[in-house]
C-alpha cells in the first residue's frame, strides 16, 4: 500500500497490507487503525478506501476494511460516530488535494498523527482508472455542495458554540 509518513515511524504502521482481493477497488487508502479516535488502539478497523464501488464499477464509494482476526469482513454498514468525521476528511483530501496522484495527510488531522501521511494512489487497470474518472467527472461538483454545505452547517454550529 502505498504511503509514507513524515517524519517516518513505525508506530503507525497497519498490521495488514491493504486488501486488493475484494469486490471494492481501492484508488486511495488510508492506514486507518493507529487514528481510529475512541477506539484507536483497539479497533478491527484498518484502512478508509476509496475506491470502485462492489455494487455497481461505475460507482465510486467510501469504505471502511475491517480486519477481523483471521479475515477481511464484508461489514462495513455500521459505522462508530467518530469516524464519519474522519471518513469525510479523507474524502476531501483524496477528491479535491490529489496532486498526480499523491495525497499529503498533514499530521493532527486525525487523532495520535503524529506524522504527515503522503498516500499514493493505487494502480488500477485502464477499466477501473476510466470508470472512477468518469464518475468524479459527472459527480465532483455534487460532492463539492456536499462538501460546502457540511462546512456551512459546522460554520453556524460554531458560532453559536454547540461546537
Amino acid at each position: 500500500m502505498p504511503y509514507t509518513l513524515n517524519p517516518p515511524t513505525n508506530a503507525c504502521n497497519p498490521r495488514q497490507a491493504l486488501p486488493q482481493h475484494l469486490e471494492h477497488k481501492p484508488f486511495y487508502a488510508l492506514p486507518y487503525e493507529h487514528f481510529d479516535g475512541i477506539s484507536s488502539g483497539n479497533t478491527d478497523m484498518r484502512y478508509i478506501s476509496i475506491g470502485q464501488a462492489q455494487y455497481d464499477p461505475d460507482e465510486v464509494s467510501i469504505k471502511t476494511m475491517r480486519h477481523i482476526g483471521n479475515k477481511w469482513s464484508r461489514q462495513s454498514e455500521e459505522l462508530p460516530l467518530h469516524r464519519v468525521p474522519d471518513m469525510t476528511l479523507f474524502l476531501a483530501k483524496t477528491l479535491f488535494d490529489s496532486t498526480n496522484g499523491q495525497v499529503v495527510v498533514q499530521r493532527g488531522t486525525f487523532q495520535n498523527q503524529s506524522s504527515d501521511i503522503s498516500i499514493t494512489k493505487e494502480q488500477r487497470t485502464y477499466g477501473e482508472q476510466a470508470a472512477y474518472n468518469a464518475f468524479l467527472t459527472k459527480n465532483g461538483q455534487a460532492l463539492k455542495l456536499r462538501l460546502n454545505t457540511l462546512r456551512d452547517v459546522l460554520n453556524v454550529l460554531k458560532k453559536q458554540g454547540k461546537i
